[in-house]
Protein backbone atom coordinates (compact mmCIF):
# COMPACT_ATOMS: atom_id res chain seq x y z
CA UNK A 1 0.00 0.00 0.00
CA UNK A 2 0.96 3.80 -0.33
CA UNK A 3 2.10 5.84 2.40
CA UNK A 4 0.00 7.96 3.95
CA UNK A 5 2.22 11.12 2.87
CA UNK A 6 2.25 10.02 -0.84
CA UNK A 7 -0.31 9.44 -3.50
CA UNK A 8 -0.84 7.85 -6.63
CA UNK A 9 -2.27 9.01 -9.96
CA UNK A 10 -4.11 5.40 -11.19
CA UNK A 11 -6.76 6.26 -14.01
CA UNK A 12 -7.30 8.93 -15.98
CA UNK A 13 -10.80 9.34 -17.51
CA UNK A 14 -14.30 9.45 -16.33
CA UNK A 15 -14.71 5.47 -16.65
CA UNK A 16 -11.70 5.00 -14.86
CA UNK A 17 -12.33 7.11 -11.85
CA UNK A 18 -15.93 5.86 -11.48
CA UNK A 19 -13.69 2.02 -11.29
CA UNK A 20 -11.38 3.36 -8.96
CA UNK A 21 -14.13 4.72 -6.31
CA UNK A 22 -15.96 1.62 -6.49
CA UNK A 23 -12.33 0.05 -6.17
CA UNK A 24 -11.79 2.11 -2.89
CA UNK A 25 -15.25 1.33 -1.43
CA UNK A 26 -14.72 -2.56 -1.70
CA UNK A 27 -10.74 -2.57 -0.64
CA UNK A 28 -12.03 -0.78 2.48
CA UNK A 29 -14.70 -3.18 3.00
CA UNK A 30 -12.01 -6.30 2.29
CA UNK A 31 -8.76 -5.05 4.52
CA UNK A 32 -11.69 -4.61 7.74
CA UNK A 33 -12.55 -8.06 6.55
CA UNK A 34 -9.01 -9.13 6.73
CA UNK A 35 -8.18 -7.52 9.89
CA UNK A 36 -11.40 -9.90 11.10
CA UNK A 37 -9.98 -12.98 10.02
CA UNK A 38 -6.62 -12.21 11.17
CA UNK A 39 -8.22 -11.60 14.96
CA UNK A 40 -9.81 -14.88 14.59
CA UNK A 41 -6.19 -16.56 12.74
CA UNK A 42 -5.71 -19.97 14.25
CA UNK A 43 -3.53 -23.05 12.75
CA UNK A 44 -5.54 -25.04 9.87
CA UNK A 45 -4.47 -28.15 7.64
CA UNK A 46 -5.15 -28.34 3.73
CA UNK A 47 -8.41 -28.16 2.97
CA UNK A 48 -10.39 -29.58 -0.17
CA UNK A 49 -13.47 -31.50 0.27
CA UNK A 50 -15.09 -29.18 2.91
CA UNK A 51 -13.17 -25.79 2.99
CA UNK A 52 -14.44 -23.23 5.68
CA UNK A 53 -16.92 -20.98 4.42
CA UNK A 54 -17.92 -17.99 6.25
CA UNK A 55 -21.04 -16.01 5.21
CA UNK A 56 -20.33 -12.40 6.23
CA UNK A 57 -22.71 -9.29 6.90
CA UNK A 58 -21.86 -6.09 5.38
CA UNK A 59 -19.04 -4.41 7.34
CA UNK A 60 -17.32 -0.68 6.51
CA UNK A 61 -13.69 0.06 6.90
CA UNK A 62 -13.57 3.17 9.35
CA UNK A 63 -10.56 4.08 6.57
CA UNK A 64 -10.17 3.97 3.16
CA UNK A 65 -6.66 2.79 1.72
CA UNK A 66 -5.12 4.85 -1.33
CA UNK A 67 -4.93 2.57 -4.21
CA UNK A 68 -1.84 1.23 -5.75
CA UNK A 69 -1.23 1.30 -9.60
CA UNK A 70 -3.26 -1.54 -11.11
CA UNK A 71 -1.62 -4.78 -12.00
CA UNK A 72 -3.80 -4.81 -14.97
CA UNK A 73 -6.63 -2.14 -16.31
CA UNK A 74 -8.99 -2.42 -19.49
CA UNK A 75 -12.11 -0.82 -20.30
CA UNK A 76 -12.27 -1.98 -24.11
CA UNK A 77 -11.90 1.79 -25.44
CA UNK A 78 -10.11 -0.18 -28.20
CA UNK A 79 -7.89 -3.32 -28.89
CA UNK A 80 -4.27 -3.02 -27.72
CA UNK A 81 -4.46 -5.30 -25.27
CA UNK A 82 -4.11 -8.43 -27.15
CA UNK A 83 -7.31 -9.67 -25.98
CA UNK A 84 -7.82 -13.18 -28.12
CA UNK A 85 -11.07 -11.85 -30.75
CA UNK A 86 -12.60 -12.96 -33.41
CA UNK A 87 -16.18 -15.48 -34.40
CA UNK A 88 -16.40 -19.26 -34.90
CA UNK A 89 -19.67 -21.13 -35.31
CA UNK A 90 -21.15 -20.56 -31.84
CA UNK A 91 -19.08 -18.45 -30.78
CA UNK A 92 -18.42 -15.04 -30.51
CA UNK A 93 -15.23 -12.31 -29.10
CA UNK A 94 -15.50 -9.11 -30.21
CA UNK A 95 -14.64 -5.51 -28.88
CA UNK A 96 -16.46 -2.47 -29.74
CA UNK A 97 -18.38 -0.05 -28.35
CA UNK A 98 -15.74 -0.10 -25.25
CA UNK A 99 -17.24 -3.36 -24.49
CA UNK A 100 -16.06 -7.01 -24.71
CA UNK A 101 -19.09 -9.67 -25.83
CA UNK A 102 -18.67 -12.94 -25.29
CA UNK A 103 -21.78 -15.32 -26.33
CA UNK A 104 -21.41 -18.90 -26.60
CA UNK A 105 -24.60 -21.69 -28.05
CA UNK A 106 -21.82 -24.88 -28.03
CA UNK A 107 -23.06 -26.24 -24.20
CA UNK A 108 -19.51 -25.69 -22.85
CA UNK A 109 -17.24 -22.59 -21.59
CA UNK A 110 -15.92 -20.16 -23.63
CA UNK A 111 -12.88 -18.75 -21.78
CA UNK A 112 -10.97 -15.36 -22.42
CA UNK A 113 -7.67 -14.78 -20.32
CA UNK A 114 -6.09 -11.85 -19.55
CA UNK A 115 -3.87 -10.71 -22.13
CA UNK A 116 -0.70 -10.77 -19.80
CA UNK A 117 1.87 -12.67 -19.18
CA UNK A 118 1.62 -12.04 -15.65
CA UNK A 119 1.21 -15.08 -12.79
CA UNK A 120 -1.17 -13.37 -10.02
CA UNK A 121 -0.37 -13.89 -6.65
CA UNK A 122 -2.67 -12.17 -4.02
CA UNK A 123 -4.53 -9.53 -5.78
CA UNK A 124 -8.04 -8.40 -5.88
CA UNK A 125 -9.54 -8.28 -10.00
CA UNK A 126 -12.98 -6.31 -10.32
CA UNK A 127 -14.67 -6.28 -13.38
CA UNK A 128 -18.11 -5.00 -14.86
CA UNK A 129 -20.08 -7.15 -16.76
CA UNK A 130 -23.67 -7.67 -17.79
CA UNK A 131 -25.57 -11.09 -18.62
CA UNK A 132 -27.55 -10.03 -21.47
CA UNK A 133 -28.93 -13.29 -22.27
CA UNK A 134 -28.82 -16.79 -19.99
CA UNK A 135 -31.28 -19.43 -18.39
CA UNK A 136 -31.05 -20.39 -14.92
CA UNK A 137 -27.93 -23.04 -16.01
CA UNK A 138 -25.74 -20.86 -17.51
CA UNK A 139 -23.25 -19.06 -16.08
CA UNK A 140 -20.88 -15.95 -16.44
CA UNK A 141 -17.55 -15.44 -14.44
CA UNK A 142 -14.20 -15.31 -13.07
CA UNK A 143 -11.39 -18.13 -13.19
CA UNK A 144 -8.39 -17.22 -10.76
CA UNK A 145 -5.23 -18.49 -9.81
CA UNK A 146 -5.61 -20.81 -13.33
CA UNK A 147 -3.10 -22.91 -14.58
CA UNK A 148 -1.75 -22.53 -18.49
CA UNK A 149 -4.68 -24.94 -19.31
CA UNK A 150 -7.34 -23.37 -16.52
CA UNK A 151 -7.38 -27.25 -15.41
CA UNK A 152 -7.07 -26.21 -11.55
CA UNK A 153 -8.54 -22.92 -10.74
CA UNK A 154 -10.75 -21.34 -8.32
CA UNK A 155 -14.00 -20.53 -10.21
CA UNK A 156 -16.82 -17.82 -9.45
CA UNK A 157 -19.93 -18.57 -11.45
CA UNK A 158 -22.78 -15.99 -12.29
CA UNK A 159 -25.80 -18.06 -13.39
CA UNK A 160 -28.59 -16.61 -15.10
CA UNK A 161 -31.25 -17.06 -12.11
CA UNK A 162 -29.17 -14.34 -10.44
CA UNK A 163 -27.23 -16.70 -8.01
CA UNK A 164 -23.58 -17.50 -7.22
CA UNK A 165 -21.64 -20.41 -6.35
CA UNK A 166 -17.59 -20.78 -5.97
CA UNK A 167 -15.83 -24.15 -6.94
CA UNK A 168 -12.24 -25.45 -7.61
CA UNK A 169 -11.57 -27.83 -10.94
CA UNK A 170 -8.65 -30.26 -11.00
CA UNK A 171 -7.62 -33.23 -12.89
CA UNK A 172 -8.04 -36.53 -10.72
CA UNK A 173 -5.07 -39.12 -11.22
CA UNK A 174 -6.62 -40.36 -14.56
CA UNK A 175 -6.57 -37.01 -15.90
CA UNK A 176 -10.14 -36.85 -15.87
CA UNK A 177 -11.72 -33.32 -14.62
CA UNK A 178 -13.05 -32.95 -11.08
CA UNK A 179 -14.77 -29.79 -9.95
CA UNK A 180 -14.86 -29.58 -5.89
CA UNK A 181 -18.05 -27.37 -4.53
CA UNK A 182 -17.01 -24.45 -2.40
CA UNK A 183 -20.14 -22.61 -1.83
CA UNK A 184 -23.16 -23.61 -3.62
CA UNK A 185 -25.41 -22.07 -5.75
CA UNK A 186 -26.95 -18.90 -3.70
CA UNK A 187 -28.87 -16.48 -4.06
CA UNK A 188 -28.11 -12.33 -2.70
CA UNK A 189 -30.03 -9.46 -2.99
CA UNK A 190 -27.02 -7.84 -4.03
CA UNK A 191 -26.84 -9.20 -7.82
CA UNK A 192 -28.76 -7.45 -10.12
CA UNK A 193 -30.83 -9.17 -12.78
CA UNK A 194 -29.86 -10.16 -16.33
CA UNK A 195 -30.22 -7.28 -17.86
CA UNK A 196 -28.86 -4.98 -16.06
CA UNK A 197 -24.93 -3.72 -15.26
CA UNK A 198 -22.78 -6.09 -12.04
CA UNK A 199 -19.50 -5.76 -10.79
CA UNK A 200 -17.90 -8.66 -9.67
CA UNK A 201 -14.96 -8.50 -7.35
CA UNK A 202 -12.39 -11.10 -6.20
CA UNK A 203 -9.51 -11.13 -3.40
CA UNK A 204 -6.89 -13.59 -3.25
CA UNK A 205 -4.87 -13.36 -0.22
CA UNK A 206 -3.04 -16.34 0.87
CA UNK A 207 -5.44 -19.34 1.24
CA UNK A 208 -8.09 -16.18 1.98
CA UNK A 209 -10.63 -16.03 -1.01
CA UNK A 210 -13.48 -13.14 -0.84
CA UNK A 211 -15.86 -12.81 -3.01
CA UNK A 212 -17.90 -9.11 -3.70
CA UNK A 213 -20.81 -8.35 -5.45
CA UNK A 214 -21.69 -4.81 -5.98
CA UNK A 215 -19.07 -3.62 -3.18
CA UNK A 216 -20.48 -5.91 -0.82
CA UNK A 217 -19.05 -9.13 0.91
CA UNK A 218 -21.27 -12.43 -0.10
CA UNK A 219 -18.83 -14.89 0.89
CA UNK A 220 -15.58 -16.40 1.62
CA UNK A 221 -13.67 -19.90 1.59
CA UNK A 222 -9.81 -20.50 2.54
CA UNK A 223 -8.12 -23.30 0.64
CA UNK A 224 -4.55 -23.83 0.30
CA UNK A 225 -3.91 -25.52 -2.60
CA UNK A 226 -3.53 -23.13 -5.28
CA UNK A 227 -1.46 -20.29 -4.55
CA UNK A 228 -0.82 -18.46 -7.83
CA UNK A 229 -1.45 -18.67 -11.43
CA UNK A 230 -3.57 -16.50 -14.08
CA UNK A 231 -7.30 -15.32 -14.81
CA UNK A 232 -9.77 -15.50 -17.13
CA UNK A 233 -13.07 -14.59 -17.89
CA UNK A 234 -15.67 -17.03 -19.10
CA UNK A 235 -19.40 -17.52 -20.15
CA UNK A 236 -20.55 -21.42 -19.46
CA UNK A 237 -23.44 -22.64 -21.98
CA UNK A 238 -25.75 -24.94 -20.24
CA UNK A 239 -26.91 -28.29 -22.42
CA UNK A 240 -30.42 -27.12 -22.03
CA UNK A 241 -29.72 -23.24 -23.17
CA UNK A 242 -29.77 -21.97 -26.56
CA UNK A 243 -27.17 -19.87 -25.69
CA UNK A 244 -25.49 -17.25 -23.29
CA UNK A 245 -23.97 -13.41 -24.18
CA UNK A 246 -22.34 -11.55 -21.76
CA UNK A 247 -21.13 -7.69 -22.35
CA UNK A 248 -17.62 -6.91 -20.22
CA UNK A 249 -17.19 -3.11 -19.33
CA UNK A 250 -14.50 -3.44 -17.70
CA UNK A 251 -11.44 -5.60 -15.90
CA UNK A 252 -8.79 -4.51 -13.39
CA UNK A 253 -6.31 -6.25 -11.00
CA UNK A 254 -4.77 -4.26 -7.98
CA UNK A 255 -2.76 -5.83 -5.34
CA UNK A 256 -4.56 -7.58 -2.41
CA UNK A 257 -4.68 -4.95 0.47
CA UNK A 258 -2.48 -5.31 3.05
CA UNK A 259 -3.91 -5.72 7.00
CA UNK A 260 -1.82 -4.34 9.93
CA UNK A 261 -0.91 -6.86 12.36
CA UNK A 262 -3.32 -7.65 14.81
CA UNK A 263 -1.92 -8.48 18.34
Amino acid sequence: MLSKHKRKSVIVGFITVFLCLLLLAASGTVLFFIQQQAGKATSSSRQIATPAVTMTKIARSPTIPLVDQPLFYDNFAGKSKGWSLGNAPGYTRTIANSTLKLANSNHNILTESLPTDTIFTDFMVTMSFTVDKADKDDSVGLYVRGDSNLDHDYRVDIYGDNTYAISKELLNANKTPIVNTLVNPSSTSALHPTGQQNTLTVMMKGPLLVLLINTRIISSVTDTDYTAGQIALFVQNSPTSSGVEASFRSVAVYPAPDAPAIH
